[in-house]
């Protein structure tokens, strides 16, 4: 009898398995050809119209909706269907997700600010490696010209982002101040005060701190991956 039992979970979790890495190969997969067609569609306008005016109208619905679907790796994490940190993870999709909704969206300054390409190209490439490389992995071993990229993009690709993310912030801070967007006043019904303009500033601030360790979580990360194997170290060399 406790050996059919055994069999049976044993059978269960076989099958929640399964399921659990289809699921992640469609949505690794829906984000990789989401990212670069939006990759593709950014590069394509700045080359054809040499503006930013403009840009987000053609890209922000699109934006809006991939970079908004990875609150589900939050998720992914604390339910355990991926062994990474939920609360690195919230880290790196709550500052994204943050600049979306509550910066380039409400605001059309930063609309028309000149760091919102270089946030869109550094969102965009990172996406793309990333999200083709779980994928990759999710089906079997990913090519090590991909795992490369993976690993040592980010040198680059995170302070292009982070700069992209702040600058926007830099853009949006006068008219969060003048217009006291989504701020709330005493005296009011719930006898609170939140000022949006300082919760801004700190988060600004708050990249001094964080930005350097998720980079050097990366930089351990490279260590593990690419450090593992002769031939991949081979690569490195000689893709450096």
């Amino acid at each position: 009898m406790s050996n059919e039992k055994s069999n049976s979970r044993a059978s269960e979790k076989k099958e929640m398995a399964a399921l659990s890495k289809a699921y992640l190969v469609l949505y690794n997969s829906v984000q990789t050809a989401g990212w670069s067609y939006l990759l593709a569609k950014t590069l394509k306008y700045l080359i054809e119209n040499q503006t930013v005016a403009g840009l987000w109208n053609e890209c922000g619905t699109s934006v809006t909706i991939f970079q908004s679907l990875a609150t589900l790796e939050v998720i992914h994490c604390m339910i355990g269907i991926v062994p990474s940190s939920a609360l690195v993870t919230f880290l790196q999709v709550f500052s994204r997700v943050f600049m979306v909704w509550g910066i380039i969206r409400p605001i059309e300054k930063v609309q028309i600010c000149p760091f919102l390409p270089l946030t869109l190209i550094a969102w965009g490439v990172t996406e793309v490696i990333r999200y083709s490389y779980y994928c990759a992995n999710l089906i079997g071993r990913p090519p090590r010209p991909l795992t490369w990229c993976r690993y040592t993009f980010f040198m680059g690709l995170y302070p292009a982002g982070v700069s992209g993310e702040v600058g926007n912030i830099l853009y949006s801070l006068d008219t969060i101040r003048r217009k006291q967007l989504f701020s709330l006043a005493l005296p009011n019904s719930y006898n609170i005060s939140f000022s949006y303009f300082y919760f801004c500033l700190f988060l600004m601030a708050s990249y001094v701190p964080l930005f350097p360790q998720l980079f050097s979580h990366m930089l351990r990360q490279r260590k593990k991956i690419l450090g593992s194997s002769p031939k991949v170290k081979e690569i490195d060399r000689k893709m450096q």
